[in-house]
């Protein structure tokens, strides 16, 4: 945790001229204009490096270019002389230049810090710091809030109380030296809920048909019970949900009073599912027939961070939220034959609906 410690030190002592903050952008949106000016990763290494020894003040951006070519290293050949001269002489400083990135307003640069920490150094808590730091200061850029979380998930790390305090002084540092305006993830979620459990087991048997694995057809087929006894006999359930201690007690709403017999129930658990954050499932159905389609999974991250997500993963959604049919037979009467998919936010959650549909009533 060198790194990091290092970080805290130089901010306890020297305050960071106030940025502005880069937002809503990947690697190559940040690297490009530097590219665009000297071509070449060498020349801009070059250039970088005499504006640095010049004692040139460097923006976040600055700093992040810098480590971005000081990475790069040509695999080795059969001349030593051409690998000396051909060996980056900044490598060692790549992380702590992206450090310095994140430190000077481009927080991309933890999450890149973090992915070299675990290519070169193998320390997972040293990674699972910087890449909790990166999601930390995502509040702008939800695509960054998505790219950290997926690669918390992948370090499959579990922090101690230590980590999560290093990250949470070196956080308040940063505010307090005005870099950010103020710390905290994109949409609801918490720093804490960043070590919950892998929901690998949603992972879908066909994406674009709407394949749901077994074991979430099975905490689905659990989700209600039913009481005869009652005039409308849906009831809350006690379902096991894989990885979750303890069992979920179903939540049961009803569409309307003109139509009580929709029931939609609501399942509650939290953890990660490829880089998104799952709040828990839902399914709606007629208690006579079963005949509504509505199984899906709610997420804490907004409507266009879920599709995008979503259509990597080999989905077929609309981009930006709302109804998507994939007709394969159709009709006279307008029902059809295919696949159905929703994606919409709602009370602070955007919820993804997905189904396969045999002949039920069409509607966009």
């Amino acid at each position: 945790m060198k790194h990091l410690v290092a970080a805290l030190a130089v901010a306890s002592v020297v305050a960071l001229a106030p940025v502005e903050i880069a937002s809503a952008r990947e690697f190559k949106d940040i690297v490009k204009p530097y590219y665009d000016r000297w071509g070449k990763w060498q020349k801009v290494r070059k250039e970088m490096r005499k504006r640095l020894k010049n004692g040139e003040t460097f923006t976040g951006d600055d700093w992040f270019v810098l480590a971005s070519v000081c990475a790069i290293q040509p695999p080795k050949g059969q001349s030593r002389i051409l690998n000396l001269i051909e060996r980056s002489p900044c490598r060692k400083q790549t992380i702590p230049y992206m450090v310095k990135a994140a430190e000077n307003g481009t927080p991309r640069g933890f999450l890149q810090a973090a992915r070299w920490t675990m290519l070169w150094d193998g320390s997972k808590a040293q990674a699972w710091q910087y890449a909790a730091l990166a999601y930390r200061f995502s509040a702008r850029d939800a695509d960054l809030s998505a790219d950290a979380r997926g690669y918390i998930t992948e370090i499959g790390y579990s922090p101690t109380e230590a980590d999560t305090q290093a990250v949470n002084r070196t956080a308040m540092q940063l505010v307090a030296n005005g870099v950010y305006p103020g710390d905290g993830p994109s949409g609801d979620v918490r720093l804490a809920d960043l070590s919950g459990p892998d929901l690998s087991w949603l992972n879908f048997k066909n994406p674009k048909r709407c394949g749901w694995s077994d074991a979430a057809l099975r905490v689905f087929e659990n989700g209600v019970g039913f009481d005869e006894r009652k005039n409308y006999p849906t009831v809350p359930a006690k379902v096991s949900i894989p990885g979750i201690a303890n069992p979920v007690t179903s939540r049961i709403t009803r569409q309307s009073k003109e139509e009580p017999s929709i029931v939609t129930y609501y399942l509650d658990f939290k953890g990660n599912w490829n880089g998104l954050s799952v709040l828990g499932m839902t399914d709606t159905f007629f208690e006579e027939s079963h005949g509504v389609h509505g199984k899906g999974i709610r997420f804490a991250e907004p409507v266009d961070v879920v599709a995008r997500k979503l259509t990597a993963l080999g989905f077929v959604v609309n981009p930006k939220g709302g109804n998507r049919d994939q007709v394969e037979k159709r009709d006279a009467y307008g029902n059809f034959d295919g696949i159905t998919t929703y994606i919409g936010r709602k009370k602070g959650e955007t919820v993804f609906l997905c189904d396969e549909v045999f002949y039920a009533s069409y509607g966009s």
